[in-house]
């Protein structure tokens, strides 16, 4: 008796097992950056549908998907379904949309189908917003429901996790700027990525003074005359602030950098009841008109994170990225979560942005800001102009007109989906900056140099997929984006399964150098936007991390060498790559389509490296000798050893390099007493810039300056400035 009983629950069991399974694919539809039920898209670009299982192809048509206006009649929009069949993307009317009215709607039938034939019950209608310009928040409690709205996602995406049947993982040229510095000795200038836009760095000099950043403080010396160098003065900073970057403009000093608020205080406490201030970017201004006597001008602050820094002629540019604590949204809409400035011209206090300086790009659901923040330091009283966005970039570039902000946005790679490169392009006039357009490339930007701007159009390089992985193996390409930051051109599948390790832009060519086990150097024409094409490409060991211009017709690549280990031992089934020392090379690409190596220099042994393999801004160049160097801590190779290094020497290191005689070494600037005493480097040693001032050169650690004839490069003085 008990086997039809057992045959019975077993039937329960499966009817029940199949309806949930019937139940989970049962189709469903929603806009990504729908807040509230309410959808904004932007007049000109696409936005997307997501579905929570693939579509029939065959069912995308116009009987089943449509947009109407309120007016009823069709509006003449096209779809593309993306190779997931998950992401539907509604491309704009070739014309754009009516200006009347602005409200559409977009109509889904049941005979939309998925690929087990399941159906929506019914019709599903989504009403949506047209607007020209980015759209800003109206109320708090808007913004609050942002951010319930993907708190509520990411706890959906959680659950979806632990589902019985979910089998996936979480995604987890150098010029002279403008820079306005007084005029003093003939001087180092900041090795800055464009002309006429100057990078915040470390230290700057006006050809008398050398200003810089170190531990917490700002030092101001005299080194001019070298032989009697000084410190005239010293600005510390309080234990919470973190200086990282200066600016120098004639009698003007602006330091920029992160701060921390101790919960201690009696303001921070107070701010604590409404929300925890996570830190803040910070610029302040001195005047230097004495340099004895430095005198703070003004404070200005965002909440948030420093990024980067730039400046145009008297206008000072810095960006600040803010993760709130969005998830405080969930329990109390009251939330007040929009970022906090202040201005020690308005007072101490941090207050809250006004919402309509809060914008957000439809379509992209970010639980984070990006603060752009503008300041007129030749007008101490001028207005502090801070612009902020929903959604964080993690990389910058910015030409005399514009200012780029990358964001990557991950794929998930269970699902097979690539990463993409969301491009938002800003308008900048003195402390103005607006919205103007965005783009979208797939991969992922290595740094600055990986974008640029030459007459009117965006040039952008990237690098998709993983170089170990066989299921989704690297590629790379060049992507170039007009004036409306839309694709017009592109050259795609460069080295497969290499990655991009540094890009120079010079003029109408493109020169990218990508590595695996050579280092291939591409050479690409972009002077037709349209149709851009690989002129030519030169393979050699190893690979450059920048790539600096000499002259129209020869590039200095600074980087590694390496060698193919013929041990017999593999990675991943291919033979092992070792890394050798530092590596100069000359680049001859007179013939773009042949371009050679002209000369090559390999220093010290795996162990050597330097500054400028991270930061451009290591690099010095004094243009009257030919004179390039660097930082460097210098390792060799222990004999019978293929692992362990010995540690030589840390100083800097000057060149020669012309495209007649090539590279040649011309000093090496270290104290050789301390040479092969110690085992290994001092960080307080470590030379962090060089500047050169007349017939001088000087280097910098946190400890000292030095100062070295050009002539002879024999050390004049040291001055201590820990």
């Amino acid at each position: 008796m008990k086997k039809p009983y057992l045959f019975i629950l077993a039937g329960i069991v499966l009817c029940a097992a199949a309806g949930f399974y019937i139940y989970l694919q049962k189709p469903s539809v929603m806009a990504e950056g729908s807040i509230d039920g309410k959808l904004t898209v932007m007049e000109e670009n696409p936005w997307s549908l997501q579905f929570s299982t693939p579509v029939r192809k065959s069912t995308v048509n116009p009987k089943n998907i449509s947009v109407k206006d309120s007016d009823g009649r069709k509006v003449d929009v096209s779809f593309r379904l993306d190779d997931d069949r998950k992401s539907l993307y509604v491309q704009p009317p070739a014309g754009g949309y009516p200006d009347e009215p602005s409200h559409f709607t977009l109509s889904v039938t049941s005979g939309l189908k998925t690929d087990l034939g399941f159906s929506y019950g019914g019709d599903t209608n989504l009403t949506f917003a047209v607007t020209e310009s980015l759209p800003a928040f109206e109320s708090k409690k808007e913004l609050a429901n942002y951010f319930k709205t993907i708190v509520k996602r990411q706890k959906a995406q959680q659950k979806a996790e632990f589902s019985l049947f979910q089998n996936s993982r979480t995604e987890s040229s150098e010029d002279k700027a403008a820079s306005g510095e007084s005029s003093g000795s003939p001087h180092s200038e900041t090795n800055n990525q464009v002309q006429g836009v100057d990078e915040g760095d470390i230290v700057k000099t006006d050809g008398t003074y050398i200003y810089q950043v170190k531990n917490g403080e700002l030092v101001i010396s005299k080194a001019v005359p070298a032989g009697s160098m000084e410190v005239v003065s010293r600005i510390p900073f309080k234990e919470n602030i973190d200086p990282r970057h200066l600016f120098l403009d004639r009698n003007k000093v602006v330091v920029i950098g992160d701060s921390w608020t101790h919960y201690g205080d009696t303001k921070a406490a107070e701010d604590m009841i409404r929300r925890p201030v996570q830190g803040t970017a910070f610029a302040m201004i001195y005047d230097v008109a004495d340099k004895d006597k430095p005198e703070f001008v003004r404070k200005v602050e965002v909440e948030g994170h420093y990024m980067t820094s730039r400046k145009i002629g008297d206008t000072i540019y810095f960006i600040a990225n803010l993760y709130p604590d969005y998830w405080m949204a969930d329990k109390n809409s009251d939330i007040d979560l929009r970022p906090r400035v202040m201005d020690s011209e308005s007072g101490e206090r941090l207050t809250p942005i006004p919402l309509s300086r809060i914008k957000y790009f439809p379509q992209s659901m970010q639980p984070n800001y990006t603060m752009i923040a503008a300041l007129d330091i030749a007008d101490p009283k001028g207005e502090f102009n801070v612009q902020t966005y929903l959604g964080s970039g993690n990389g910058m570039y910015m030409s005399r007109e514009n200012l780029y902000i990358a964001v990557e946005k991950a794929g998930d790679p269970d699902k097979g989906d690539v990463s993409s490169t969301e491009v938002y392009q800003f308008g900048v006039k003195d402390s103005h900056v607006t919205y103007k357009a965005s783009g979208n490339v797939p991969g992922r930007i290595l740094n600055q140099f990986s974008m640029d701007e030459h007459e009117g159009f965006f040039r952008i390089a990237t690098t998709d997929g993983e170089v170990w992985n066989e299921d989704r193996p690297s590629s790379n390409a060049l992507y170039i984006l007009d004036e409306n930051m839309k694709k017009t051109g592109e050259v795609t599948d460069l080295a497969k399964g290499e990655r991009i390790y540094s890009v120079r832009f010079m003029g109408d060519k493109a020169y990218i150098v990508t590595f695996k086990q050579v280092d291939p150097l591409f050479v690409i024409d972009t002077a037709d936007p349209e149709q851009p094409k690989v002129l030519g490409e030169l393979k050699i060991p190893g690979f450059s991390t920048y790539l600096h211009p000499i002259g129209e017709d020869h590039l200095i690549g600074f980087g590694f060498d390496t060698k193919i280990m013929d041990d017999g031992k593999t990675f991943n089934g291919e033979p092992r790559i070792s890394r050798n020392g530092m590596k100069i090379s000359l680049f001859d690409i007179t013939d773009f389509n042949n371009p050679k190596e002209a000369d090559a220099e390999i220093i010290g042994g795996a162990g050597t490296h330097s500054l400028l393999m991270e930061d451009h801004k290591a690099l010095f160049h004094e243009p009257s000798r030919n004179l390039y160097g660097f930082p460097i801590s210098v390792y060799h190779d222990k004999e019978g050893s293929e692992y362990e290094q010995i540690f030589d020497y840390q100083g800097a290191l000057l060149y020669e390099i012309t495209p007649e005689n090539g590279i040649e070494l011309k000093a090496e600037l270290t104290a050789e007493e301390g040479r092969q005493k110690d085992i290994y480097e001092s960080w307080e040693n470590n030379v962090q810039r060089l500047l050169y001032i007349d017939d001088h050169v000087y280097t910098l650690s946190n400890q000292k300056i030095d100062a070295y004839s050009l002539d002879d490069f024999k050390k004049e003085r040291s001055l201590m400035i820990e």
